[in-house]
């Protein structure tokens, strides 16, 4: 598994590289950037598999150096300083990212998952809701990409009509009877889908308020639109009332 990494911090593409070395010896690191110039010249002489990007760099940033591709055959992984928004701009997108100052077990967990990783088709989808984001950063996303079992989904947030937990994975469903079973947990989307007036009902369910259709108190359930029923916790009734009046 080749690879190059591109961050502007000396110290930062040394530390990785090395983390590389001791714990994950199946990548073979076969260049170092400190900008995106140097990144793209090492990407077209090397053509690695994936690449380790640091977004925010003097010159050329990231996003310039992916748009100087007229077709992305490579994977990326994100390796970022904490910032809440960069966070949440990647869990949008579903991209795999890395937080300084990074920790093995998190490298060696990203490395396993694109070790299984079959497909890079809607690669250009992702980074188009990761521009548009890091873009209007004061404007709510109205779209999610989904790493579906069956391959990557664009999904419009408003299409969501609820979540269901199913162990390590989360069951999606949407407008006309679709279903999408995805490979994050509910909690993950718990983070992303609380600010579009979506609401964690129950440990297993997380509602878009917008398609509540009824709820019934004597069985604390909810009719939703799609003829669905979903239950609401004790512990969650009040909050979920308060919820529904600023609707």
């Amino acid at each position: 598994m080749k690879t190059v990494i591109i961050d502007d911090e000396q110290k930062s593409r040394n530390l990785l590289k090395e983390l590389l070395y001791r714990y994950c010896p199946e990548v073979q690191v076969v260049g170092l950037a400190a900008n995106a110039h140097e990144g793209i010249a090492l990407i077209k002489k090397h053509t690695p598999a994936f690449i380790f990007l640091d977004i925010q760099m003097p010159d050329l940033n990231g996003f310039q150096l992916l748009d100087s591709f007229g077709e992305i055959t490579f994977d990326i992984i994100f390796v970022t300083a904490y910032n809440e928004f960069a966070v949440k701009a990647y869990k949008y997108a579903a991209f795999d990212y890395l937080l300084k100052p990074i920790i093995p077990d998190d490298l060696q967990k990203t490395i396993e998952r694109l070790k299984h990783k079959h497909e890079k088709e809607k690669l250009n989808d992702k980074l188009s809701v990761l521009l548009k984001i890091w873009k209007t950063p004061n404007e709510l996303p109205n779209k999610l990409i989904i790493n579906a079992l069956d391959g990557i989904t664009l999904l419009n947030i408003s299409e969501i009509i609820c979540l269901e937990a199913d162990g390590p994975y989360t069951t999606i469903f949407t407008i006309n009877d679709g279903k999408i079973v995805s490979s994050k947990n509910l909690r993950e989307y718990e983070e992303i889908l609380t600010e579009h007036h979506f609401f964690r009902t129950h440990h297993s369910f997380m509602v878009n308020l917008n398609h509540v259709k009824k709820f019934i108190k004597s069985d604390n359930l909810l009719l939703l639109t799609n003829g669905q029923t979903v239950d609401v916790s004790k512990r969650k009734k009040e909050e979920f009332l308060e919820m529904l009046k600023n609707i």
